[in-house]
Formats: C-alpha cells, structure tokens, sequence
C-alpha cells in the first residue's frame, strides 16, 4: 500500500516535472522568462496538471501517461505558437527538447532506487534532479533560445529529429507498449541507428553554416575595407586640391626658387622641381563636370585609367554644389561603378571599348546610369553579376550596400551587348 508520504512525493514529483517542462519548453524557443510570462506559463502548467489529473482519476496512472501528450504536450504547443507566434517546428522542438531533459531525472530516480529499493528516495532523486537541470537549462537557454528562435526550417527540422524520435519511441515502447522491456534487438538497437543519424546530418548543416558564415565575414570584411579606401582616396584628392590651390596662388615665390636654384647653377635641381609639379598636377588634376566636387573627384580620378585602355568615355554629370546624401557614399558608388566599368571595357577588343556614365539630379533624386561594353557577359543571380574570378565582385555589392544606405535602389543588368547600372538614391 501505498503511504501517504509517497502520495505527496508523487504529486510534487508530478507537479515539478510539468512545470520544468512548460518552462523549459517555453525558453528553448527565445521566450524571454520575465514575471508577465512566468505567471502565464504558470497557468498554462495548472490547466494542463488539472487536465492530467482528471485523466488519472478517471482511468488511472498508465491511462494517464498514455493521454499525457494530448492534455498537456499538444496543448502546451499550441499555446507557444498562438501566444508568441512562433513556427510549429521552433514550439515542436522546444516542447520535445524539454521532455527529452526530463530523462536525466528518470535516470537519477531508477539509480537511487535500484541503490536503496525505497519508492521514496526514487521520487526524492527526481524532484531534486529536475530543480537542479531547471535551474541549469534556464540559464542556458537563455543564450540559445533567441539562436534557435532565427534559425530556417531546414536548420530546425534537422534539431528537431533527435528529441523527437526519442520523444515517438519512448511512448511507443514504454507507454504504449512493453516493446522496451522485452529485450527486442531492434528496439535496443534503434535508438543508436537514429542518433548516427541525426548526427550526420547535424553535421552537414553545421559544415554548410559554419562555411557560409565565414564567407559572409569575410565578404563584410572585404566591403569595409572598399569603403574605407574609398572615403581616404576622396580625402587624398581633396587634401592634393588643396595642395595645389596654395601652390598656385603662391606660384611667385615657386618661381623665384626655381630662378635662385638657376641662376646658382643648379639646373637638376629645378628641372627635378618642376617634373614634380607637373606630375602632381597630372595626377591629381580635378576636371570640372558639374558643380558637386564629390563627382568631379570620382570622374577626374578615373581619366588616366580611360586613356590608358583605349576607352572611349562620355562622361556627363548635372548635380549642384550640395546634395542629400553623403559624400561617402556618393563617393563609393560612383567610384565602384566606374571602376567595374573600366574593367569590363578594358577586356572587350580594341575599337569597341566604351564607358557611358549620366548622373543627374531630378525631382529631387539623383539618377545614375552607367553601361560598358565588355568581352563575355557576366552571369546574372538574382539581379546580381556574379564573377567568374576569386577576390573580386565586391564592387556591385558595394554599390548595392551604399545605395541602400540612401535609401534608394539598384538595377543590373545586361542590355545588349551593354552591361547597365541603374541607380536612383
């Protein structure tokens, strides 16, 4: 018979093990545990504790465990999906995941009953195993809830296998069967088969992630590192204006050095001075295209490279002196653009290399066109060139980033035998 200090274990064992489960259940999806949710989740293990204990008053302990998923699994899952919006597989592995922890508090009950043969330290080795991993998982959920709570379907439904064939064989061969217990190879066995199983594939989705995370590190890298360059060349081109801008206007006393290096004979020396001079001013020679000195910098600042490849350039900008976006990014959209221009122009045969570029200002918006000719047509994805080459395709990206950046938009694509930029920030 059973004593009544068993009876009040049983029900506290009862009551702990569901109440891990609704709180575990609920922080492995991301749920924030704070007082407005804790006395909600309270009330859900209360509603569903009763539901169970009416099932054990009507048809007893093993009927109760064999509806246990109806009345408090199912609704628990239900509860989490249309409280807190979540997917059914995030509230489905969260729930599955919560009764596979509750294994360890089984296990700890069997030892300390197989040690002392007394129902009681069995129940006592429960409740005091399932307080400790309580207190263990909610702390640790709270770092991969909100990590689980963003990941795809196919990143959950590969977590979800593990607790969830545990979760089907444990009733299919302890509640509602005998299966477990008599000694069948197969049902021994199949637990290991599934976790190979599940491993493997965890495995490769791990792989995938891991690689394409570091891909995208390395990508955002790369961008930061073109926009910084950008920005320091625009400064570089800015600073050599100014530069040059006193040198002009104290040209007289350049002159009168140079006649003193003359007149002492040192002829080298001034000749040296003065291929410095011109060389400067080659080099950092801005062109006047419109009002805005941001375009006239990024437009001069590509001339010796147009010369250089034999590319016939029509360059023509109308933008006033100030705008509403950021030199910056003004800046490393034209910069990008150019530049993958020149490139793709650069390869396409001699007499039929060509470089169009139109920026304007209308309705208050800047509108850019660029189209090059090229010799092979970048592949397209998604509306994005992708290169044929390791290390490079940063520039369309780039640009992409730093349009989005002004709030506007960006089209690639192939018109012809043109390769065609459109931008509107």
């Amino acid at each position: 018979m059973i004593s009544s200090v068993e009876m009040v274990l049983w029900a506290i064992h009862h009551a702990t093990t569901l109440l891990f489960g609704v709180f575990a259940s609920a922080a492995l999806c991301g749920i924030e545990i704070n007082r407005r949710h804790a006395l909600e989740l309270v009330g859900v293990g209360a509603a569903t504790g009763a539901a169970f204990s009416i099932a054990n008053v009507v048809g007893g302990e093993l009927f109760a465990r064999q509806v246990y998923p109806l009345v408090v699994h199912l609704p628990l899952t239900v509860y989490l999906c249309a409280r807190y919006h979540l997917s059914p597989l995030l509230a489905t592995l969260g729930v599955t995941s919560a009764y596979l922890s509750c294994q360890f508090s089984n296990w700890m009950g069997i030892a300390a009953f197989a040690a002392t043969d007394s129902q009681i330290a069995y129940y006592l080795a429960r409740i005091a195993t399932t307080l400790g991993v309580f207190a263990v998982l909610l702390h640790w959920a709270g770092d991969i809830g909100p990590r689980l709570a963003i990941k795809s379907p196919t990143e959950l439904g590969i977590l979800l296998i593990l607790p969830l064939v545990y979760y089907i064989f444990d009733y299919a061969t302890n509640v509602y069967t005998t299966l477990f217990h008599s000694g069948s190879v197969v049902t021994v066995e199949f637990l290991a088969f599934a976790l190979c199983a599940f491993y493997l594939m965890f495995l490769a989705v791990y792989l995938r992630e891991y690689e394409e995370k570091e891909t995208a590190e390395r990508e955002r890298w790369m961008l930061e590192t073109r926009d910084s360059a950008a920005i320091k060349e625009l400064e570089a081109w800015r600073q050599s204006g100014r530069e040059l801008s006193i040198l002009r206007h104290d040209m007289r006393h350049f002159l009168r050095g140079l006649a003193t290096l003359i007149e002492e004979g040192h002829t080298d020396e001034a000749l040296k001075r003065i291929d410095e001079l011109c060389e400067a001013g080659d080099r950092t020679a801005v062109r006047r295209f419109c009002a805005n000195e941001t375009v006239n910098i990024a437009l001069s600042s590509f001339n010796s490279d147009i010369n250089r490849n034999g590319i016939t350039a029509n360059l023509r900008a109308a933008v006033p002196e100030t705008v509403h976006v950021g030199d910056a990014d003004l800046f490393s959209v034209l910069s990008n653009a150019l530049e993958n221009a020149i490139t793709a122009a650069s390869a396409a045969p001699q007499g039929k290399r060509f470089v169009d570029f139109d920026l304007r200002l209308e309705d208050g918006q800047l509108l850019l066109l660029v189209s090059n000719t090229f010799d092979r047509a970048p592949r397209m994805v998604d509306g994005m060139p992708v290169t044929r080459h390791a290390g490079h395709g940063f520039g369309t990206k780039s640009i992409k980033l730093a349009v989005e950046r002004m709030n506007g938009n960006c089209q690639f694509r192939i018109n012809g035998d043109r390769f065609e930029l459109r931008a509107v920030m």
